[in-house]
């Protein structure tokens, strides 16, 4: 499964450097609404049209490209030395395959879980443990799937004990920690069928160390705490869908 959902992760950019995922706008103070020609046209009009405020907005958009295909759009606003970002994501639940529904909102969750520096107490030590359950999990579901309970019971024990060795190396929500000693707030993501977004705000003289963070998180992930997370998940659809009349409603009109 950790494959699979490193197969989602960089399928979209395997083509061309950060393509789809990685190939994200990166917004610092995006201004997005009034961008529709209809909705300007219909401003353009009102006795108190917004019109030259988003013309005056646009004007001081700057956009550029790394080598990478990073794009930044960037607001310059020095009314406060705060630098808000928003990393935009091409990737969402139309990008998933059949039979993987749920996987761009779980990398969205593995994506706060650390890399190979955050989140580990001794990744060396570490790494070998996550092979190990998701080897397990696999033998599990084979058993399974064969009804041999007595190693379904031996497999799952095993599990559970590997699970705990590998949770005794983890530092907890690390990278929220640097985010927030480091001054910085509002720090969530957000999935939709289209797009993934992250996001947050810092001190303005702390942009290198966005750099570093966003960087390191998409590039090097390590998607430690995935069966925990996978519950996490799990629990927001009962909470959200299966105990939701709303929710069952939208989920079937969308099917």
């Amino acid at each position: 499964m950790h494959q699979t959902i490193l197969n989602f992760f960089m399928g979209n950019v395997k083509n061309s450097p950060f393509r789809r995922l990685l190939a994200t706008t990166l917004a610092l103070m995006v201004f997005s609404g009034g961008l529709i020609p209809e909705t300007a046209l219909a401003l353009q009009k009102s006795p108190n049209s917004i019109q030259p405020y988003l013309e005056r907005v646009i004007n001081r958009l700057t956009e550029f490209r790394l080598d990478n295909g990073l794009k930044f759009i960037v607001l310059e606003r020095h009314q406060a030395p705060v630098v808000s970002f928003l990393t935009y994501a091409d990737v969402g639940g139309i990008d998933e395959p059949d039979g993987q529904t749920g996987v761009a909102h779980f990398l969205e969750h593995l994506a706060f879980k650390g890399t190979k520096r955050i989140g580990t107490t001794d990744y060396k030590a570490e790494a070998p443990l996550l092979a190990k359950l998701e080897q397990l999990d696999n033998q599990i579901k084979t058993a399974k799937a064969n009804s041999k309970k007595d190693e379904i019971a031996r497999l799952e024990t095993e599990f559970k004990s590997v699970e705990s060795q590998a949770i005794k190396l983890v530092k907890q929500n690390e990278m929220g920690q640097i985010v927030e000693q480091a001054g910085g707030v509002g720090l969530n993501a957000t999935t939709s069928s289209e797009a993934t977004r992250y996001f947050y705000s810092f001190p303005a003289n702390k942009l290198e160390l966005w750099m570093s963070l966003e960087s390191d998180r998409f590039l090097d992930p390590v998607f430690r705490e995935f069966y925990q997370e996978k519950e996490v998940i799990l629990e927001e659809r009962r909470l959200r869908v299966e105990n939701s009349p709303i929710g069952q409603m939208v989920e079937k009109f969308i099917d």
